[in-house]
């Protein structure tokens, strides 16, 4: 039986392309829309951790979109936050204005299509929310129930 070797770049060759079929190496786009019961979900945020518990996450748009860059391939576990939104630091430099809500006693509302979610979609460890992430862009569109 005769042996052929092959030449070093022919093995890096093969390398490649067995690293690309897989998806090693490479990184994902997970885009979607995120709802709770069917209705947008307008105001937050989407956290995706990889396996080895590093995360990328994403502010949500208005109509309940969201699109997260370089996550691993592979399975990831999903949280998404939405806090009232009158709360957060995005308001911190209207200031003036919360000072003279709080003279008139009026506290600030949150906009009217927001609402809170459950606290356990949150954590990515509690959220029960997974995704199977393949290379390049993947759609996966988060429904809380």
């Amino acid at each position: 039986m005769r042996r052929y070797a092959l030449p070093r770049t022919g093995c890096l060759i093969c390398l490649c392309v067995a690293g690309a079929a897989c998806g090693c190496g490479r990184s994902a786009t997970v885009t979607g829309k995120v709802t709770y019961k069917d209705r947008p979900v307008i105001y937050g945020s989407v956290i995706i951790q990889n396996a080895d518990r590093t995360a990328r996450s994403c502010a949500i748009q208005p109509d309940g979109s969201y699109t997260v860059e370089d996550v691993q391939p592979g399975e990831v576990k999903i949280a998404v936050l939405s806090r009232d939104p009158t709360k957060g630091r995005t308001h911190a430099a209207k200031g003036a204005d919360k000072a003279a809500d709080k003279k008139k006693g009026t506290p600030p509302k949150p906009p009217a299509d927001w609402f809170p979610l459950p606290r356990h979609y949150e954590d990515p460890e509690t959220s029960g929310l997974t995704c199977t992430v393949g290379a390049g862009r993947v759609e996966h569109p988060i429904e809380l129930k």
